[in-house]
């Protein structure tokens, strides 16, 4: 998708002046569009941080107030290949998969606000999306975003950015435009 069935898509649910706003209001998350069909995702606001050692993760999320869930010593894994039935395999904690003695944060509050904070290897993503169409971002969710960016200041240093590296994610590098100050 190219051109201008690519930028339809981008602005379909919030047009250019919305996102160029959100763009700017926001100082480390990016909104980033769902890249639909068949990947049931949805659009969100999005912000990884950098946690190279079991420690960064510990500080990280003690600075966030999310619980750090320590899972017991030899708890019960999914084996591959091994066939289960929703409920059984529900039953296994998700365990991070740099860190497999703790387990993945999931659907949490931050600053009072929902948002959904998962580890992939060496980084730490935390998303945001509205509360009642979990496909959706809207203005309360980006007030949302803003309340948990009071908690990320202090963690600046640890913000990737872009957190989703293509073109579905309104960052400097994909759209430099909405950013004149990063052009220098």
């Amino acid at each position: 998708m190219n051109g201008k069935r690519w930028t339809d898509y981008l602005y379909e649910r919030h047009p250019p002046a919305r996102l160029h706003a959100w763009a700017r209001e926001l100082a480390y998350f990016r909104f980033c569009r769902a890249y639909g069909g068949h990947a049931n995702d949805g659009d969100q606001l999005l912000v990884g941080l950098r946690v190279e050692t079991q420690a960064d993760l510990v500080r990280t999320l003690s600075a966030l107030d999310v619980p750090v869930k320590w899972l017991p010593p030899g708890h019960p894994r999914p084996v591959p290949g091994v066939a289960y039935t929703a409920a059984e395999y529900a039953g296994f904690p998700a365990a991070m998969p740099r860190f497999p003695e703790i387990g993945q944060p999931g659907h949490v509050e931050i600053a009072g606000r929902r948002a959904h904070v998962w580890s992939h290897g060496d980084r730490l993503d935390i998303s945001v999306a509205d509360t009642v169409d979990h496909y959706d971002v809207t203005d309360a969710a980006v007030a949302a975003a803003r309340s948990i960016e009071a908690l990320l200041a202090p963690l600046a240093g640890q913000v990737v950015d872009p957190p989703q590296d293509d073109r579905n994610c309104v960052c400097p590098r994909y759209y430099p435009e909405l950013w004149p100050e990063v052009r220098g």
